[in-house]
């Protein structure tokens, strides 16, 4: 016998109970298991999303550095680097929130954001510099802004994923530890219970036998 049954009454109250434990346990799988259909729906949700993202990078740059070669046409190499030296720098901060995602699961978000201090005055003389470079410079800010939607596209899928690690080994725990246990539990009840029901309908014959030879 071992260790587990050991400590197990052979009680008809004792198999109710462990059969109450079983069913609540099966339960609690298919609960998990449909949880982490939704988590798989959203997080393939979330994936398909990753192809269009890096294609709006790739437009971006693409259209930026377009506009920025036509610049250089327009006012010649040397005043664009002329204006590129003067031109105030840009400092670009990641304001991180959450939102509620599947489940109720916390999601990151991310938001580039100008950094504190920023005057939002030119960067550099609007009369010096062609349209075609502030163009430019506006793209490659929505190009800046499509990484930082993929960085959190990613950041939502690690949390996903992190939550359904989590329930695939509830799943694997209960099904292949827990529920095996309750049944080899169950199982060794009953055939106690069955035991002691053929022996006490053994004894009940043998006494039904004695009374009619004694009468």
């Amino acid at each position: 016998m071992s260790v587990e049954l050991a400590g197990i009454h052979p009680t008809r109250i004792e198999l109710v109970r462990l059969r109450r434990r079983k069913a609540l346990a099966e339960g609690i799988v298919d609960i998990l298991k449909k949880d982490l259909d939704a988590l798989t729906g959203a997080l393939f949700e979330l994936a398909q999303g990753i192809p269009l993202i890096r294609g709006q990078i790739r437009e971006a740059l693409r259209e930026g550095y377009e506009l920025f070669v036509e610049a250089e046409m327009i006012a010649g190499s040397r005043k664009i680097e002329e204006i590129s030296l003067g031109a105030k720098p840009i400092e670009f901060d990641i304001q991180v929130g959450s939102r509620s995602g599947v489940l109720g699961i916390p999601l990151p978000t991310f938001k580039l954001v100008e950094a504190e201090g920023g005057s939002g005055e030119p960067r550099y003389s609007l009369l010096d510099a062609p349209a075609k470079l502030d163009e430019s410079a506006l793209k490659i800010g929505d190009a800046l802004s499509h990484v930082v939607r993929l960085a959190e596209v990613q950041a939502s899928l690690n949390e996903i994923l992190d939550v359904m690690s989590v329930k695939r080994r509830q799943i694997n725990r209960l099904q292949y530890k827990v529920l095996p246990q309750l049944d080899t539990a169950i199982r060794y009840i009953e055939l106690i219970l069955e035991e002691t029901e053929r022996q006490d309908a053994i004894r009940v014959r043998v006494l039904q036998r004695k009374r009619k030879e004694r009468a």
